[in-house]
């Protein structure tokens, strides 16, 4: 019998009918990982190794960067361990994701095609319907969440850069000028259609993390040594805070969706989690050290007025908007897959989208405040989606067993231990974030709505 070429493998890829033999790779061939091209197999490639390292990095990165040194305020030194312990968790969930996604192509065939909803797929294949409405709805309170939290921090970033020029214009103006700018971006139909923007993302994150890093050092004063714990319910706003930082799992299966070979995910993870370490510790020790309980919760508005933050400043607005675009698209394709809009249907696609961001802009406006935001969606969705579930489908989907003519799926005891202690951290620290986060949300202040003001 003839081998089959490059278009006959897409084809058989892409067509319902796919057979047990089906190449796990999805439309394009094999990912030689060093580029966006087409890879070994032919036809037209999905997202290579770098290029998927890069977008989850540039989406993840901002947020922890300006909130992480309140957290420590709150924890002390001992969050510095926490910080680190939550990163090789997250990184430990996200590979249990990817796995996760393997699997279900292995049980069903028709599953090697590029999907709008995989972690709601997932879910479904490892246990049942009813959980997989649930990572849906979830999936969308997350995204939703942490895009209204990168507007308003971008908003709160532009509002200082002209603050000299522009002061009478407030953070409810200059949220509604980012929310107009960022909305054609919206328009972009999966991650692989704007792998640019997670590089754009990176990249300004990094440059903005070294000019902090020196503005910071040039407002050292000298040291005093910080102490910890301020209690209970802020050590845990803080840790969910943290579990905000490291919450992007909710986005990973769809830009692993969008790979030329899916199964070299979990390597893009390695390189990701390593790049946003190397950022968050950094700032985060030098911002506690030298600015101690005076942080602020954005970072950005502690430091100096200087040409350097100036600069770092218009960078980290620039990471914020592109990363909104990476966050944002699960809910949109979310959205277009639960009213069955065509994926080539570019006007009912624009439709969805504006209704989604005009939702943002009225829950922004409505709470102009971010860290309330970050610290409850990190306790609730962010906990659920990163750091428990990803474990239990694990779990689940091996008990399943692998599909017919497949090798059966099998992992390490202590894998399987390490995935239950996981799923302990998520639910316990969760519960525990959540409760601090509504503690503090209902025993202060809240500040008046945009709209009302």
């Amino acid at each position: 019998m003839a081998k089959k070429n490059g278009l006959e493998i897409e084809a058989a890829v892409g067509k319902s009918e796919a057979t047990e033999s089906t190449p796990l790779v999805p439309k394009g061939g094999i990912d030689t990982g060093d580029g966006g091209g087409p890879g070994k197999g032919g036809g037209q490639g999905g997202l290579s190794v770098k290029q998927t390292a890069i977008l989850v990095a540039g989406e993840m990165a901002g947020s922890g960067v300006l909130a992480l040194p309140r957290a420590l305020v709150k924890t002390g030194w001992v969050g510095i361990p926490i910080i680190i312990l939550m990163c090789l968790i997250a990184a430990f969930s996200g590979k249990r994701l990817g796995d996760c996604w393997t699997m279900v192509e292995s049980r069903n065939p028709d599953m090697r095609t590029r999907k709008r909803n995989p972690y709601a797929i997932i879910a479904n294949e490892a246990l049942g319907p009813i959980w997989s409405v649930g990572v849906s709805l979830a999936l969308v309170v997350t995204q939703f969440g942490m895009s209204v939290v990168y507007l308003l921090l971008a908003a709160q970033i532009i509002e200082q850069i002209f603050l000299s020029l522009m002061p009478n214009v407030t953070i409810c103006i200059w949220y509604l000028v980012v929310a107009g700018a960022v909305t054609p971006l919206l328009l972009f139909g999966t991650p692989r259609d704007f792998s640019l923007l997670g590089f754009i993302a990176f990249i300004s994150t990094v440059v903005a993390c070294v000019l902090y890093f020196i503005q910071m050092m040039n407002d050292i004063k000298p040291f005093v040594f910080r102490y910890g714990i301020h209690g209970f319910t802020d050590f845990f706003l803080a840790f969910g805070t943290i579990m905000f930082a490291f919450g992007g799992a909710s986005s990973f299966p769809t830009i692993q969706n969008d790979m030329t070979d899916r199964s070299k995910f979990n390597t893009s993870l390695q390189y990701s989690f390593l790049a946003i370490l190397a950022l968050y510790l950094p700032i985060a020790v030098a911002g506690y050290a030298v600015y101690g309980e005076a942080v602020a919760p954005n970072v950005a508005a502690s430091l100096s007025a200087t040409p350097l933050s100036l600069v770092g400043n218009v960078l980290m607005a620039v990471h914020l908007l592109a990363a909104f675009i990476i966050l944002v698209n699960p809910v949109c394709q979310e959205m277009e897959e639960l009213y069955s809009v065509p994926m080539d249907s570019v006007g009912y696609r624009t439709l969805v989208r504006l209704s989604i961001i005009a939702g943002i802009l009225f829950i922004g406006e409505s709470i102009p405040r971010f860290y309330t935001i970050l610290a409850l969606v990190g306790g609730t969705t962010i906990a659920l989606l990163t750091f428990t579930l990803p474990s239990y489908c694990y779990l689940s989907l091996l008990n399943k067993g692998s599909g017919e003519g497949q090798p059966p799926f099998t992992a390490s005891g202590w894998t399987k231990l390490f995935c239950w202690e996981v799923i302990t951290v998520g639910v316990v620290g969760g519960i525990f974030a959540t409760y601090s986060a509504l503690s503090a949300i209902f025993s202060t202040a809240q500040a008046v709505p945009c709209y009302l003001r």
